[in-house]
């Protein structure tokens, strides 16, 4: 079946407004037998400059986006900018060539390119900061101008800086944190709950590389529940965000393996799951693993030794819906030690028998405490209430 439109289909479907006529849509079906290429055409119209198709949009604005053509500009750049690393330039510009929307772009952004530096916190992989990105994140390709077009990227242009502690010498654990964000952002319609990541930098005095980040402004869930006053349908509408950000996740096959609400990012509107640093295909799980992640949301199986799965992840989320719903932390009350990790895998649960929420929700959070990880993993589609 033809991958392209041909000259004929082109000049009668140019004629087309934007909004197609009944008799049009029936034609449309005739002159596009290609499903893919049909798709395209009714979601996003006809490329300005090769006349086939677009391939994706940008959110909320009208700038196109055409995959064979930008294809062709960014390699036109890639003799304008270099990381000095080889094997980044190369995992750079493959995404930049198969980008179908501006949601897959990965750029090297210049270090120099940020402003308004701020510390934010500190962890085991390295240090975060926020900043000002002067630039802004690409929109489209300017067909007048001839140049990319960009925006601030939301909130004002703030984006996160993860500089990578000991990243010098670059590594396949990095590459692979970006490449598992990246699979995210097919379709720029639906919220897939994941932060995005902008591009790879470099600090020119440590050498650490930087992931460039989203920047959700409410910080991680943790910080947000100390700093508002939530009423029990706007935690209801914030389990579901988080729901639905780790049903994408699983969807894609893989397992976080970290997941708690340090991990779990809170806008005044959604929340946004971010630290993919852990997170592996199920296929690549096996025995043997060293055990990582915050003790009160391990499960008890991978306590034991055995191996993380997704079901693991369904553990993590229901205390991650305890910390939600009551506000605290859970076992706030003792050491977070080995003696709690026996008591866990002992049958400790966090208490719920004072807790005033309705029926179903308390059912769901009893289900996803399944101590049997088989039993567990059905729980999985509870993540689509």
């Amino acid at each position: 079946m033809d991958s392209k439109l041909s000259e004929n289909v082109i000049n009668q479907i140019k004629k087309f407004g934007r909004y197609l006529t009944r008799k049009q849509k029936l034609l449309i079906y005739k002159l596009i037998p290609n499903k893919e290429l049909r798709n395209r055409y009714k979601k996003y119209g006809l490329c300005k400059e090769c006349n086939q198709p677009n391939t994706g949009k940008q959110d909320f604005v009208k700038n196109i986006w055409c995959q064979s053509c930008n294809s062709k500009h960014f390699k036109q750049d890639f003799n304008k900018w270099t990381s000095g690393n080889q094997a980044i330039d190369e995992f750079i510009q493959e995404y930049q060539l198969e980008a179908i929307n501006p949601e897959k772009i990965l750029e090297w952004i210049s270090y120099d390119k940020f402003t308004n530096i701020e510390y934010v916190a500190e962890g085991g992989f390295g240090t975060v900061y926020k900043a000002k990105w002067i630039d802004g994140q690409i929109l489209n390709w300017n067909i007048k101008d001839k140049k990319w077009e960009r925006k601030d990227v939301p909130p004002d242009g703030i984006v996160v800086l993860k500089s990578l502690n000991n990243s010098q010498d670059i590594n396949v654990d990095i590459l692979h944190e970006i490449t598992r964000h990246k699979l995210f952002g097919n379709d720029t319609y639906i919220y897939d709950g994941i932060v995005r990541c902008h591009g790879i930098s470099q600090d020119p005095k440590s050498q650490n590389y930087i992931m460039v980040m989203g920047y959700v402004p409410g910080g991680n869930l943790r910080k947000y529940l100390n700093q508002h006053q939530l009423t029990f349908e706007s935690k209801l509408i914030k389990l579901l965000d988080i729901a639905m950000g780790l049903k994408s996740i699983h969807d894609k096959g893989l397992i976080h393996k970290d997941f708690h609400s340090g991990n779990i990012l809170s806008a005044y509107n959604q929340c946004y799951i971010t630290d993919l640093g852990l997170s592996r295909p199920v296929k690549e799980e096996n025995n043997g693993r060293k055990i990582y992640g915050v003790l009160p949301y391990m499960a008890p199986e991978v306590l034991r030794g055995k191996q993380y799965t997704q079901a693991a992840d369904i553990y993590s989320f229901r205390i991650v819906i305890y910390e939600l719903i009551l506000g605290i932390l859970p076992y706030y009350h003792l050491a977070h030690n080995d003696f709690l990790a026996l008591k866990i895998c002992l049958g400790l649960r966090p208490e719920l028998d004072s807790v005033k929420v309705p029926q179903l929700l308390k059912d769901l959070i009893i289900k996803c405490l399944d101590a049997d990880p088989l039993t567990l993993q059905q729980q999985v589609n509870y993540l689509r209430f």
